[in-house]
């Protein structure tokens, strides 16, 4: 006989058959979140890169190297890293998840950065990391029901434990969108926006800085020029995203 409990699982998949979140087609296999299909659109970021920034080199080919911007002007973290390009479906999966608090992106967002997360995990030193997700001012918070980065901070870091800060960096002053901005108003809407609330938890540690995209770069830039004058010696930017460019 067939237990109970696999026989009701197999009514719900017929009734309600599983499916991608991003196009809603019904998946031919089982322990899917996104399908083959939607996969196959997205742009995995792939050398040769910005050794420094993760710029893509599209026209170019070889090893990772610097590239004009970071030349010219060296940014103050020490590696910035992204998974994919910030086009759809991903772009689709991150907008849900920050302004409509849907966390049933997750899933989703998990199976698409797997990959990366495997790497990650071959590098990050529990004993000596931090992980810091990029903070939210505590009404923004309040209004979107959660931070973004703390929850994507949990999918590249599954076995983190104590060494993810979750409340070591604060934003202390609501400032408009970055997305509204552009060039030297965005960093001039970051300044003194973030402070170390714990500097004793980051002094001597190479911090892992979080964020869900990676844009311009002005705000992981604020953030990891407040954490390196809190002590931290090193600050390697990990996001989901990266804006072409």
């Amino acid at each position: 006989m067939i237990p109970w409990r696999e026989w009701s699982r197999g009514c719900v998949e017929l009734i309600y058959p599983s499916r991608c979140y991003c196009c809603q087609s019904v998946f031919t296999r089982k322990g899917q979140v996104v399908c083959a299909d939607c996969l196959a659109r997205v742009h995995y970021l792939q050398s040769p890169l910005c050794s420094c920034c993760g710029r893509e080199f599209p026209d170019s080919s070889g090893n990772d190297h610097l590239c004009g911007f970071c030349l010219r002007q060296p940014p103050v973290y020490g590696r910035a890293q992204g998974v994919v390009r910030y086009e759809d479906p991903v772009s689709h999966l991150l907008h849900r998840l920050k302004y409509t608090a849907d966390t049933s992106t997750l899933p989703a967002l998990a199976q698409v950065i797997k990959p990366f997360v495997h790497d990650l995990a071959q590098e990050f030193q529990p004993q000596n990391d931090r992980i810091v997700p990029v903070p939210l001012f505590p009404a923004r918070l309040k209004k979107r029901g959660l931070n973004q980065s703390l929850l994507l901070a949990r999918i590249f870091f599954p076995q983190a434990g104590d060494a993810l800060l979750v409340d070591a960096m604060i934003r202390t002053r609501d400032t408009p969108p970055q997305t509204t901005l552009d060039g030297d108003a965005r960093r001039k809407n970051l300044r003194a926006a973030f402070a170390v609330r714990y500097p004793a938890a980051v002094q001597g540690r190479r911090i892992f800085l979080v964020d869900d995209v990676f844009t311009t770069g002005t705000t992981v830039s604020e953030c990891s020029r407040v954490l390196l004058a809190a002590g931290a010696v090193e600050i390697c930017v990990v996001t989901v995203a990266r804006v072409a460019g």
